[in-house]
């Protein structure tokens, strides 16, 4: 065996015992099952050959889903179920990808930093957190699960720029930060904070405060990258009712976490309730409080090494922010920046907690050095036995449960499905049931009508002047055209549809959801961010030759 090939695997046999459950013929309940839908509906509209992908067509009458919610994990489910896997294996697969990307990413961001026994242990207490089996097996968080992968890419980036700002450098921390920004919009808003403490460590460490610049340069290269998904994204949600992202159960004030709660060993399948008595469990691991004490001993037995106690420094000051931001003493700073109310559960920065105290493992394995020996060993077995009770579901379910994110005539009746993303104009979720164009006023027959993800076409006899609603839901970009003229839309119906009128006669009707100038804007910004890159990587090639 290749020697580059015993440290990947060596992770993945790491990683594997935490996956188990995935590899039963069932797949299982967790509080989040629409990513099932989410899959059925990116791959919906790829096959219909469009791209970006930004409308869900089958969710009730359509709704603008991948225009606010972050989609490459829904990308790669897409490719994947190219391969012949149907959309619940699709998801294991995601999942398990997942963990097994996160191990690696952190191997090679802690491999900088430490020795290779050092980086595996970081890899260890990274994966079997936990709050990892919260989101795989309890919650079913996709998206979150994936961002785990770009943490630890977009810290090493960061470092190589401090030690050489080179150009690949830089294009590795722009596509690390927009594959975040791509995967888990909120999350990003949780991590840049932490990102720019790395930052001013990395600058003091160096003595160089101007090493920030080419990293701002990838930070404004991802942005650009990201641009077709963040701009529509920011500028558009002023067309959907966030309200229902943010009130009721999704109000943050409601799930700030006990201290207590990050010692306890309970563990639940319940909800994140208001107070202390939730059904789910926010500990942060008990191996991983053991790291955390032989840091701070450490830290005292080698005060004398500035690099050591830096390093040190920058990991507690951002551990305790991290675990501060979870508790309501830290309300205030929730109320003072309106942005974070989207984040909904202040327990979400557990994520960053994990990767920090990951990154302290490999601290305490490295200074450990040769005299580390059995110790070694058995915190990396103490991390999998202790942690392996709750990497499992509470029980399996036939597949036939997941039809209703499946079958279109379910997704069509909103079965279980969010209110995340309804336009503005919609008021009511209720009502009659109807597929094909009808009138609201006046009279009309339908000779034909063909509906696909993205557009309509039809035929219509129009006996009387009518008002005609069509059964899909506006947002702006929606365009109907009469014998290629473009007509204006009236205001929606109560169930937010696209209404129009047309007088009495014959006409050839034509529906598309085209893009707005912000969403051009957006595509042609992504474009030329890419084509910058390629176009770099082409010149540097040729000058190479």
């Amino acid at each position: 065996m290749k020697k580059s090939l015993v440290i990947p695997l060596v992770l993945i046999l790491l990683t594997l015992p935490s996956l188990l459950p995935f590899f039963n013929a069932k797949f299982f309940y967790t509080q989040d099952h629409i990513f099932i839908a989410r899959l059925s509906q990116m791959s919906t509209v790829l096959s219909d050959g469009i791209f970006p992908v930004r409308w869900a067509p089958d969710l009730r009458y359509g709704e603008p889903l991948f225009n606010f919610y972050a989609p490459l994990p829904y990308y790669l489910g897409a490719a994947i179920g190219l391969l012949g896997f149907n959309f619940i294996w699709v998801a294991k697969i995601l999942f398990m990808l997942s963990s097994i990307l996160s191990a690696m990413t952190m191997y090679i961001f802690c491999r900088k930093l430490f020795s290779k026994r050092a980086a595996i242990l970081a890899s260890t207490l990274y994966i079997w957190a936990p709050y990892r089996a919260v989101d795989l097996y309890v919650r079913g968080a996709l998206s979150e699960a994936w961002a785990f992968v770009f943490f630890p890419l977009i810290f090493y980036a960061s470092l190589q720029i401090f030690e050489k700002a080179t150009f690949k450098r830089i294009i590795l921390f722009a596509f690390s930060l927009a594959g975040l920004f791509l995967t888990h919009n909120v999350t990003i808003l949780m991590f840049i904070p932490f990102l720019l403490l790395w930052w001013m460590y990395l600058a003091l460490t160096k003595i160089n405060l101007k090493l920030i610049l080419p990293n701002l340069a990838a930070f404004v290269l991802g942005l650009g990258l990201a641009a077709f998904f963040l701009l529509p994204a920011f500028f558009e949600r002023q067309f959907i009712q966030t309200k229902y992202l943010i009130v009721g159960y999704f109000d943050f004030r409601a799930h700030f976490v006990a201290y207590q709660q990050f010692f306890s060993l309970f563990w639940g399948y319940g909800s994140s309730l208001w107070g202390s008595k939730d059904g789910m469990s926010f500990q942060l691991g008990l191996v991983n409080w053991v790291i955390l004490v032989l840091a701070g001993v450490y830290g005292l037995l080698f005060r004398k090494e500035k690099k050591l106690l830096g390093l040190l420094a920058f990991l507690g000051l951002s551990f305790f922010l991290s675990i501060f931001l979870q508790h309501n003493k830290s309300a205030f700073i929730w109320e003072a920046i309106p942005s974070m109310a989207f984040i909904q559960f202040p327990w979400r920065f557990l994520a960053i907690s994990v990767f920090i105290v990951a990154i302290t493992g490999g601290v305490v394995a490295d200074y450990f050095k040769k005299k580390f020996g059995v110790i070694y060993f058995i915190l990396i077995a103490s991390i999998i036995l202790i942690n392996f009770q709750y990497f499992r579901p509470k029980e399996y379910i036939d597949d036939s449960f997941f039809n209703k994110f499946l079958h279109i005539e379910s997704m069509h009746k909103g079965v279980d499905l969010t209110k995340d993303y309804l336009p503005i104009w919609v008021q009511t979720v209720d009502g009659e049931r109807f597929d094909t164009p009808r009138a609201e006023k006046g009279e009309i027959r339908v000779n034909s009508f063909t509906k696909r993800s993205q557009s309509a076409q039809g035929s219509f006899s129009v006996i009387t002047d009518s008002v005609i609603e069509l059964p899909i839901t506006y947002f702006p970009g929606w365009e109907v055209r009469t014998d290629n003229q473009s007509i204006n839309l009236q205001s929606p119906s109560k169930q937010g549809l696209i209404r129009f009128e047309l007088p009495k006669g014959q006409y050839n009707v034509g529906v598309e959801f085209k893009d707005t100038p912000v969403r051009a804007i957006g595509n042609v910004i992504s474009l030329f961010s890419l084509l910058l890159v390629v176009g770099i990587f082409a010149i540097k090639r040729y000058k190479f030759k």
